[in-house]
């Protein structure tokens, strides 16, 4: 556990952003949001057929001492929902060999996706607009390497995962509704909720127990290695892929059109606080080292805005936990009050989510981005 003197950032700290008009995508504004510019025939096969990767509608869970839950390492990575005090863990594992998993938590409809190549793992409010409750499955389409999704409901409509609107069908035009993630390693996870529940390894009933124990796109994950499939815009045209490698994991907000991105490689020590401002809100972003865990949330609360510090834990299941200056409350890892003026109070947390930098310097090409 690193000291108590952990680095705290304040203000809204040094970003860059893109420069000249070489990195653009002309004609649509540097970001792929515009329904009508949006490049269809850019979006190709990723290799297999729709529904070639099968989607986990509903699956079985199971807690993390159970034999089906056996194909987790405590270092493997979960994508955590966590929702009026019910925990469950999507597993990257899971996420690799089905990409989307349509579930129900605590009476909420959501959608679980998870893209290997951009390494974007996005949470869906399943509430749809139609009649019934969103429904995904995998197209066999890629754009920019990302997932592309297609709504069941109507067959027709394809939602980029990284861009979250329909691009045809019914539904275009309507964009998806991000919902918190705590993206995490098993272990952390296991440790913050024990309780917590998990993707069972026999809930496909198409793949074996062991098929969800090994990474199986190789040396993929190679910080940088490149892409599978080719960009568009070409890195020739889009100098931001540089900035970072390839394949450097970032923490990513995004509040409508103004995108933020902090590389892990820069978070700049074990267990820190970052507090900032992004488009107008005042955020502050939690990274924990070990376990692979970086979570943001408002920092406004009550009319009032608050500054975070690290300060060490008062309770195991936390590595350690934060402390406002303004009225000294203990804060834990899931922003929940703890103690103080503002205990039992809830921060809301903001559904950022991680990704791999060319993925994300590539959709958002005037993302800017945090600099310690």
């Amino acid at each position: 556990m690193a000291p108590a003197t952990a680095p705290v950032s304040e203000g809204s700290g040094t970003t860059s952003s893109s420069g000249g008009a070489t990195n653009s995508v002309q004609g649509l504004g540097k970001h792929f949001l515009d329904v009508e510019k949006f490049p269809t025939n850019l979006m190709i096969s990723g290799g297999v057929a729709k529904d070639g990767i099968p989607a986990l509608t509903r699956p079985d869970f199971v807690f993390s001492n159970s034999e089906d839950a056996g194909y987790l390492s405590d270092a493997d990575m979960v994508l955590g929902v966590f929702m009026n005090g019910v925990a469950k863990a999507y597993p990257h594992n899971i996420g690799w060999h089905h990409e989307i998993v349509n579930d129900v938590i605590s009476r909420q409809d959501i959608v679980v996706t998870v893209c290997p190549l951009t390494g974007t793992g996005l949470v869906f409010n399943g509430s749809g607009d139609l009649e019934s409750p969103l429904e995904l499955g995998v197209s066999g389409l890629q754009f920019n390497n990302n997932l592309v999704m297609y709504d069941r409901r109507d067959d027709a409509t394809l939602y980029p995962q990284m861009t979250l609107v329909g691009i045809s069908g019914l539904m275009t035009g309507n964009e998806l509704t991000l919902l918190p993630v705590i993206e995490t390693t098993w272990q952390n996870w296991k440790r913050m909720l024990p309780n917590t529940r998990v993707v069972s390894a026999s809930s496909s009933g198409t793949y074996s127990f062991g098929r969800y124990t090994f990474y199986p796109y190789s040396g993929y994950r190679e910080p940088n290695s490149g892409p599978f499939f080719p960009l568009f815009p070409s890195p020739d045209g889009n100098l931001r892929i540089f900035e970072h490698a390839p394949k450097e994991v970032a923490l990513v907000l995004r509040f409508g059109r103004v995108t933020k991105a902090y590389p892990f490689s820069s978070m700049g020590g074990e267990e820190v606080f970052i507090n900032d401002t992004v488009a107008g809100e005042n955020v502050v972003v939690v990274y924990y080292a070990e376990g692979r865990l970086a979570l943001t949330f408002k920092r406004d609360f009550e009319g009032r805005s608050m500054t975070f510090d690290r300060i060490n834990s008062t309770d195991d299941k936390f590595p350690f936990m934060m402390q406002d200056r303004e009225t000294g409350t203990v804060w834990d890892l899931l922003g929940r009050g703890i103690s103080g003026e503002l205990a039992n109070s809830q921060l809301h947390q903001i559904a950022a989510h991680n990704t791999l930098w060319f993925a994300w310097a590539n959709f958002w090409q005037e993302t800017k981005v945090y600099i310690p």
